[in-house]
């Protein structure tokens, strides 16, 4: 695996063709799946500290890494950049002309120069700081990496070293975090305290991070009623930004069913609604519906974070480290396998870098989805089998 990383920060410099870099990565993924599969968690007196020890060693090699797969960094440094000049990111677009002087050899590389921020409030204001410190792009990814560190301490502390091993090995974690640098550490860090703790102030956080944590409040409330405060810290967070965000949260739902990258059961759902504008709002319908559902507050979080993974039309190859903190603590086989196997859907990035062409449904989707499926119809299966002999 150190190997891999090792060949991975290499490859990763040949941004416009990823292929080889997606290779390793798939790779790298395989190996870690063998690995568990096949051996038991680290045991003794120096395990912890022997399992942290490698997950950090991999993250620092990892932290070299160009960012091959994502262009989110360029962005997060235009936004931090933009604050600096005295812009709201919220109400700006990169490709204004009136913030042209903040182009740079990077600009290119900037997503979405049509489009205002979309991230929550935690976000920007981290955007902001990170650029005060450096302008370098190396910086951004500090919180993601902060956040992934500190997880990983309180995945071991909490539920031991085979938690720790699970967590911190995970090639998904290590690379979309060290090497990609994508804030989705701050969300999961945030929301594997707020279920810990039944904490307001970490909900809270983790919905100033990413807007999609919001559908968490009813398990929440029925599990504490305090944490309804939770909607007050991204609205504190958010006041030194107020404005009319209606555009940017039209472009937000567009995650759900305004455009199609790796979609699994939306697939279903635009079969079936009468246009993809009407199966957002389908969408949107299941999961409050699924957000609703009682239970208890792990397993509502778990169910819904998997009904917007499955049913939205936009799951980016990162979305899976949503799963990451409940793959430590449950190690089910069908998540593995999905996580492993997501590498593949970045395959589309080639043509896209080359011919501009994206390609929103590939034989990519087939393989990690029909894979994942099979997997967990077995592992269902026999399940089932073990319970019922079990009874018996």
């Amino acid at each position: 695996m150190g190997a891999g990383y090792l060949a991975l920060v290499w490859a990763s410099q040949a941004r416009a063709i990823p292929g080889f870099a997606l290779l390793l990565y798939l790779f790298i993924s395989l190996v870690y799946l063998i690995l568990i599969s096949r051996s038991e968690a680290p045991a003794g007196s120096g395990a912890q500290r022997w399992v942290v020890s490698f997950a950090v060693l991999f993250r620092l090699v990892a932290f070299w890494m160009a960012p091959v797969f994502t262009d989110d960094l360029y962005r997060y440094r235009w936004e931090g950049r933009l604050q600096l000049a005295g812009g709201n990111p919220y109400q700006e677009r990169p490709g204004d002309p009136r913030w042209s002087g903040l182009r740079d050899e990077t600009y290119a590389l900037v997503d979405g120069k049509d489009f205002k921020a979309v991230y929550g409030p935690l976000v920007e204001h981290l955007e902001r700081e990170m650029a005060r410190w450096s302008g370098a792009l190396w910086v951004q990814k500090v919180p993601a990496v902060v956040a992934d560190l500190t997880l990983l301490w309180l995945l071991g502390r909490w539920h031991g070293v085979r938690a720790a091993w699970l967590y911190g090995w995970c090639p998904l974690a290590v690379v979309e975090f060290s090497g990609m640098g994508h804030n989705d550490a701050l969300l999961i860090l945030a929301l594997a305290v707020a279920i810990r703790y039944r904490s307001a102030v970490a909900l809270g956080l983790a919905i100033a991070v990413k807007w999609w944590p919001a559908l968490l409040l009813p398990a929440f409330v029925r599990a504490e009623r305090r944490t309804a405060w939770a909607v007050l810290v991204p609205v504190v967070l958010f006041l030194p930004y107020a404005s009319d965000i209606r555009e940017n949260a039209d472009f937000a739902t567009g995650f759900l069913g305004g455009w199609s990258n790796n979609p699994s059961l939306f697939w279903l759902v635009e079969w079936i609604a009468p246009s993809r504008a009407a199966a957002k709002y389908v969408v949107l319908g299941l999961l409050g519906g699924v957000a609703l559902w009682p239970g208890r507050l792990a397993g509502s979080v778990l169910t819904t974070t998997l009904a917007i993974l499955l049913l939205s039309a936009n799951v980016h190859p990162w979305y899976l480290t949503w799963l990451l903190p409940h793959w430590a603590v449950l190690a089910a086989p069908p998540v593995a396998v999905w996580m492993a196997l997501t590498p593949l859907q970045y395959w589309g990035l080639t043509e896209w870098r080359t011919t501009g062409r994206w390609v929103e449904r590939g034989p990519w989707n087939l393989v990690v989805y029909g894979i994942a499926a099979l997997v967990l119809a077995g592992w269902w299966l026999r399940r089932g089998r073990v319970v019922r002999g079990g009874a018996v």
